[in-house]
């Protein structure tokens, strides 16, 4: 079985919360230790794609939704993410 890119793991990550697999303390917990992780492999893999993943999830994402309810945290990682994976589909890189 190959191994996973470092985007793979955290587009699978991010996936695994939106679909209930894991818990918003764990995601909110692991997300930031995550991106510092795996961020510079990210950047050797592609930097454009993981300055965008950067963008979308954590800036425009985790970092924003902190007060958020629950239900308002899981809608905004929700749209943050569509809005990466529609950059990815819309060929900007």
């Amino acid at each position: 079985m190959p191994k996973k890119s470092a985007l793979e793991t955290m587009i699978a990550f991010v996936q695994a919360y939106l679909d209930g697999a894991i818990s918003r303390l764990d995601f909110e917990l692991d997300f930031n230790h995550e991106m510092i992780k795996l961020y510079p492999k990210m950047e050797r893999e592609n930097s454009q794609i993981a300055d965008c993943f950067y963008f979308y999830l954590a800036e425009e994402g985790v970092d924003q939704a902190m007060a958020l309810s629950d239900a308002a945290h899981k809608k905004l990682i929700r749209k943050q993410f569509k809005e990466f994976t529609a950059a990815m589909r819309d060929g900007m890189f």
